[in-house]
């Protein structure tokens, strides 16, 4: 019944009421008509999937595609949206289930002509039930949902956070993502250190399988972000670069000289990451000179004029590198991995970030315009940082509020960075370069080109990587030596002739 339209009539479309090119799906007008698309809505929700919905009504998954685009234009809301492993609820579909869910089961109900709810249940019930029969007061799907509802803002901590753990972890015809000011709960909860060992397990293994939604992430940055201790008046700076590496990466971090590149020409950046126990980026840091804070208030102090500064996570929050810490449990990362990037201890209104792939990408572009951050430049050839790939193919994508600007970049290197020299370990490298005691044109390239990604960022440069990297060749020229007795390369240069550091084809 549900594939034969031509019994009903339909509301016709908008004049304008196309969107890519497509005209919008017509809406039904007969109360017959509207009420199988809330049935449509219940099998939807139910399964997960338009293929799954189609099956339980015994349609064609077209017919059930066309009526998932009638609901979306009824209610004005996507109500299914990709992530992760399937398609997920909304918050309005979430909230809209058990009405659905309600309606749908009374139906059924009637047709096969059960007792009405509110009877009294048969005096003795045969031993032997049949298969899927419910047993005597076992709860309804509406009683399990009412049971959950009722757990309010007044509950205790673990009562509110087993009621968050109970919707995203129910399965996947019954749970659904969680919004923002309840993932913000949730994490809060986390981060207080209230939650029961089982609690957490749960929480983060149900959001990493199902696929975190930039509700959920946004909740979950908020929460970090609200132990933070408020800022003082001395002004944000200017450009936040998280730099949260795997403990196994070797690669030589050529972002670090960028970023103090950045510092020299009278920028105010922070670097975040894991902790010294973590992190593979001490010794460059100590190497190239760059100063680890121990605190958000000793960042924020040596910050109040230009320079670079490294703020561990453990100094920002011990509670947030606690729960990274579970991957040695868990042997997985976890939705707590991906907050990090959105961390901003120092709030700047500029972020530069490294993650690989454009579902992460516009995951994290939306977590931010939930989280009101202005700008916001993801670069999708490096994981875990951002650092340009002058060998590989770089696509940006630059958000301005609720502007996205994409570009792309060509690979200009034959080959990639090559690994230190035999002797040298990666800092020493690093400081070789820095200094012009090593002249490699692939280091100097991706140097380069990160600071010119850094200045992109912050808008320091136009939206054009040529004029970018021309900026950032230039203050590369004009750099500070480290160490003993330091001067600027450009002070050292014969008059007439590029600096000797400078040769190559970077």
């Amino acid at each position: 019944m549900f594939e034969n339209d031509s019994k009903f009539s339909f509301a016709e479309p908008d004049a304008c009421g196309a969107s890519n090119g497509r005209p919008e799906p017509l809406l039904p007008v007969a109360p017959l008509a509207r009420l199988r698309l809330l049935v449509a809505l219940d099998a939807l929700l139910a399964t997960g999937s338009v293929s799954g919905a189609a099956k339980a009504l015994g349609i064609s998954p077209p017919a059930a595609s066309r009526m998932l685009a009638q609901l979306r234009r009824l209610f004005d809301d996507e109500l299914l949206v990709r992530s992760g492993r399937g398609m997920v609820p909304t918050a309005l579909a979430g909230r809209l289930r058990m009405r659905v869910r309600g309606l749908a089961a009374e139906a059924d109900a009637l047709m096969r002509g059960e007792p009405a709810p509110a009877d009294p249940p048969p005096p003795h019930p045969p031993l032997a039930l049949e298969r899927g029969a419910r047993l005597d007061g076992q709860p309804d799907e509406c009683g399990r949902l009412r049971r959950l509802f009722e757990i309010g803002p007044a509950h205790p901590p673990q009562h509110r956070l087993a009621r968050h753990v109970a919707m995203v972890g129910a399965g996947r015809s019954r749970a659904r993502p969680l919004d923002l000011a309840e993932a913000e709960d949730a994490f809060a909860i986390l981060l207080d250190g209230e939650a029961d060992p089982v609690q957490v397990g749960a929480l983060l293994v149900a959001l990493q399988y199902r696929g975190i939604t930039p509700d959920e992430l946004a909740g979950l940055v908020r929460a970090a972000r609200r132990q933070l201790r408020p800022l003082t008046d001395a002004g944000p700076v200017d450009l936040d670069w998280p730099a949260y590496l795997s403990p196994r990466n070797r690669r030589t971090p050529w972002f670090l000289p960028a970023a103090r590149l950045l510092g020299e020409a009278g920028h105010r950046v922070l670097l975040h990451g894991f902790g010294p126990q973590l992190s593979p980026l001490d010794p460059v840091l100590e190497a190239l000179g760059i100063p680890v804070a121990g605190s958000v208030a000793e960042a924020e102090a040596r910050l109040s004029g230009p320079g670079c500064v490294f703020l561990p996570l453990p100094a920002i929050l011990p509670q947030l590198q606690a729960l990274v810490n579970l991957y040695r449990v868990l042997q997985m990362r976890s939705p707590v991995n991906l907050s990090l990037q959105l961390l901003n201890p120092l709030a700047a209104p500029a972020t530069v970030m490294g993650l690989p792939g454009a579902s992460l990408a516009t995951l994290h572009r939306e977590a931010a315009g939930l989280l009101g951050w202005n700008r916001l430049l993801c670069i999708d050839s490096h994981r875990d940082v951002a650092q340009a790939t002058p060998h590989r193919l770089m696509g940006l994508a630059l958000s301005e509020r609720t502007e996205v600007s994409w570009l792309s970049a060509p690979a200009r290197l034959a080959e990639r960075c090559a690994s230190p020299p035999p002797g040298l370990t990666s800092a020493e490298h690093c400081r070789a370069v820095w200094n012009g005691q090593s002249r490699d044109p692939a280091a100097i390239a991706a140097i380069v080109d990160t600071a010119a990604l850094g200045l992109l960022a912050t808008g320091a440069a136009p939206y054009d990587l040529a004029e970018a990297r021309r900026l950032a060749r230039n203050l590369w020229d004009r750099r500070t030596i480290a160490g003993p007795g330091a001067d600027t390369v450009a002070a050292r240069a014969v008059p007439g002739r590029r600096p000797r550091v400078c040769r190559g084809t970077a």
